[in-house]
């Protein structure tokens, strides 16, 4: 019996011992600079989900580039006859723009050509710049080279409005105090992949009369048109289709003086291309 008491006092004396002997030599001033330390556990950061801002982008300019390329295009969105009362009218309205998503330069035309002469003629020269997601603003200069010759300053927006109408609205302003203002809208019917109705419509009104244009002051004429075309690829899209044109006020007078008519339905046959 003494002998398991005098074991169990050594069992539990010779650890409190040791442990104060590493104690007091801790207060003795250990040098612990020369004891060897387990190097710490390597951890790994927690993502919150977000970028890191501290990696570098390669290329940063390559990237812009990317995502900010030059676009160009060139399209005839009308080069049509119109035949009927033996004249045969041919019609061309087309654009060209290049430039970058926010910025652009753009060229437009339009006239017609009766008989090998040309009736009308004009050349638009404006800067785009987007305004919003469907919206361009659009300043420049437009010269008309027939039936006179007439400069303008220009300014107007050109975009997609609400419904999906694509529409282009205009003021100009021209030498000895003329202005106008066109107003063009059209939309697109997709019968099929490939097979689009299109009816349109185009608005022109002046502030002053212009005898040696033949121009009248107020609302001077309107026309709408209904097209019907089949793109056997993108680029190529062969159409036909009607076009009624109504002439009003001084503008009609004009007209009627040298014998033309102020109303006209013509039907017309025509191609729009782009590349």
């Amino acid at each position: 019996m003494k002998k398991a008491l005098l074991a169990t006092a050594l069992y539990l004396t010779i650890p409190a011992l040791a442990f104060a002997a590493g104690d007091g030599l801790k207060h003795q001033g250990m040098d612990h600079s020369k004891m060897h330390h387990a190097a710490p556990k390597a951890t790994l950061p927690v993502s919150d989900g977000s970028a890191p801002d501290d990696i570098p982008v390669p290329f940063p300019e390559a990237l812009h580039m990317v995502d900010d390329p030059l676009l160009a295009k060139f399209m005839f969105s009308q080069l049509e006859i119109r035949p009927g009362d033996g004249d045969d009218p041919f019609v061309w309205e087309g654009e060209a723009r290049i430039g970058k998503d926010l910025n652009k330069l753009w060229l437009k035309t339009e006239g017609e050509r009766v008989g090998g002469k040309t009736e009308e003629a004009e050349l638009h020269l404006l800067y785009s710049h987007a305004i919003a997601p469907y919206w361009d603003v659009q300043a420049g200069f437009r010269r008309d080279f027939r039936p006179v010759t007439r400069d303008w300053a220009t300014i107007g927006i050109k975009g997609l409005a609400p419904y999906f109408f694509e529409t282009d609205a205009a003021l100009f302003v021209g030498e000895e105090g003329r202005t106008s203002v066109r107003l063009k809208a059209e939309y697109e019917i997709m019968l099929t992949q490939k097979t689009v109705l299109s009816p349109e419509i185009e608005i022109n009104v002046y502030g002053k009369d212009d005898p040696e244009s033949g121009i009248g002051s107020g609302l001077s004429d309107t026309s709408l048109g209904l097209r019907l075309r089949h793109e056997f690829k993108r680029e190529f899209a062969p159409y036909i289709g009607v076009d009624w044109t109504r002439y009003y006020g001084g503008t009609a007078d004009y007209i009627a003086e040298e014998g033309g008519d102020t109303s006209d339905v013509r039907w017309l046959a025509g191609v729009r291309i782009w590349f």
